[in-house]
């Protein structure tokens, strides 16, 4: 029963009457929730709200195939979520994310929404419910349990749809970065101390593969999300529901998302275990891992100005000048977007936690932590492709390499006198290091202004083939090999 008055309307129920704002959509219940349910500050992702209307939508259709919806209602309220989906009355889901266990109180908020403005549309008095009710006609044939794991899968499966094109363009990009820098010769390192030699294009190249992994397992991960238990009501035995209601259900929910949605074979399974969720949670966690440790070696590559490795020069997106002589020593280069990363991936880290504690906590025949299990995941991919988006655009796509500084530490690390002593003998390339160094030139140029080894050949031997491939070799030779030139 309702009652109006001019900005006010009053719903009574069985548990007593309620005044709302006369133009509200929710209703008592939402009303009475709100009230008595504590205020986090954590709101509900617009991506849930979107799948849960998503579900009413593609419910509401499959009653209307099956003919237990009269067509006029289940238009009504297919009408009323498509507008919402469209942003239209976001501001009447009033409930937070932990506003309940698995996910009821959601689910009653969005009910009332859709029957009021369903009244609305086919002419009724907002709170009536004669024609249209909340649990007997929006909620029909479901239940929390069915429903919310049912809008968290296509909510994780619609951001990740979102998210991979961003992903993939990093992986590309770091496989452009790896030709690019194909040729730049670098000292590889192991526990942070020279090594051997590597190319720059070898470690992008790396990172590029690592990131390809990441991306096919979150794929592989996503393909789980997409088995539905929407049909399997309160407990999993899907009373109150039918196998051609189930069928249309799916159908529809795969025609509005576009995703090659289908029925479980195990309602119980689907709607006890979130085993998939962790799966798909660990699979982010991964990808934080190597991003961390990505975002880690980029900062190291471009340290500096001039007492750092300095190997990459990266964009001048924050610029500090330097603390020591700001007029004439360069600037210093903050890796902002960097930091931005790792700081989400540390975050990532916790959140694959929460999901983990939430998932094991579940008791029987449902899961009550099922709103933080959804609130984690959504934040862990949002932080991500955030942070990622501008890393991509910004500093990734304008990152060089210093082929002074990689060829200095080389020369640094030995590697020159290695080869130069392949030919003249470790005695000799010895003393023409001390020679070079006091005349303050390389070895290379002095090897080559000597004529001891002609350019062209020291260059070959030098080249990023000869040091980086699987038959380099860096032992001193016994004896010299003096056909390149006089001693």
């Amino acid at each position: 029963m309702v009652t109006k008055r001019a900005d006010v309307r009053v719903e009574k129920d069985e548990q007593g009457e309620v005044f709302l704002p006369a133009k509200a959509y929710y209703g008592a219940n939402t009303f009475r929730l709100k009230e008595i349910l504590p205020t986090s500050g954590l709101k509900v992702h617009p991506r849930l709200i979107d799948a849960l209307l998503l579900v009413k939508k593609a419910c509401a259709q499959a009653n209307l195939d099956c003919k237990r919806l009269d067509a006029s209602v289940a238009r009504a309220i297919m009408q009323a979520a498509d507008e919402a989906c469209g942003g239209q009355w976001r501001d009447q889901f009033v409930l937070e994310i932990l506003s309940s266990g698995a996910g009821t109180a959601l689910n009653i908020n969005v009910n009332e929404v859709l029957a009021n403005r369903g009244q609305e549309i086919l002419g009724g008095a907002l709170g009536s419910y004669d024609t249209i009710h909340p649990v007997k006609h929006v909620d029909m044939a479901q239940s929390p349990n069915d429903v919310f794991p049912t809008a968290m899968r296509i909510a994780v499966l619609l951001a990740t749809k979102e998210f991979e094109p961003v992903l993939l363009d990093l992986e590309r990009l770091l496989r452009r970065k790896s030709l690019e820098f194909e040729r730049v010769i670098k000292m590889g390192r192991s526990h942070l101390q020279d090594a051997l030699p590597i190319t720059l294009g070898q470690e992008f190249n790396a990172f590029g593969s690592s990131i390809e992994r990441c991306l096919k397992r979150l794929k592989e991960a996503s393909v789980s999300l997409t088995e539905l238990n929407i049909g399997a009501t309160h407990v999993g035995t899907g009373l109150g529901a039918d196998s051609q209601y189930i069928h249309a259900a799916v159908e529809r929910l795969s025609q509005y998302t576009g995703i090659r949605l289908r029925q479980s074979d195990d309602f119980f399974r689907i709607s006890q275990s979130m085993s998939d969720f962790v799966e798909f949670s660990s699979a982010l966690k991964e990808l934080a891992i190597e991003l961390t440790k990505i975002g880690n070696d980029l900062r190291l590559l471009a340290s500096g100005p001039r007492t750092g490795l300095s190997e990459i020069t990266a964009p001048e997106l924050i610029v500090e000048r330097s603390l020591i002589r700001p007029n004439t020593l360069p600037n210093r280069r903050i890796p902002t977007l960097v930091e931005c990363i790792n700081m989400a991936s540390s975050q990532v880290f916790g959140n694959d936690i929460v999901v983990g504690l939430a998932a094991q906590s579940g008791q029987f025949e449902s899961n009550v932590m099922t709103p933080l299990i959804i609130h984690n995941i959504l934040q862990s991919v949002d932080l991500l492709r955030s942070t990622i988006e501008p890393f991509n655009s910004k500093y990734l796509r304008a990152i060089t390499a210093n082929h002074s500084a990689c060829n200095l530490q080389m020369e640094e690390a030995g590697v020159v006198l290695a080869v130069v002593s392949k030919r003249l003998g470790d005695k000799r390339a010895q003393e023409l290091a001390r020679e070079a160094e006091q005349a303050d030139l390389t070895l290379k140029e002095l090897v080559t202004q000597r004529g001891l080894i002609p350019k062209e050949e020291l260059d070959r031997m030098l080249s990023y083939k000869e040091l980086t491939g699987m038959n380099a070799a860096f032992s001193s030779a016994e004896e010299p090999d003096t056909t390149g030139g006089a001693i």
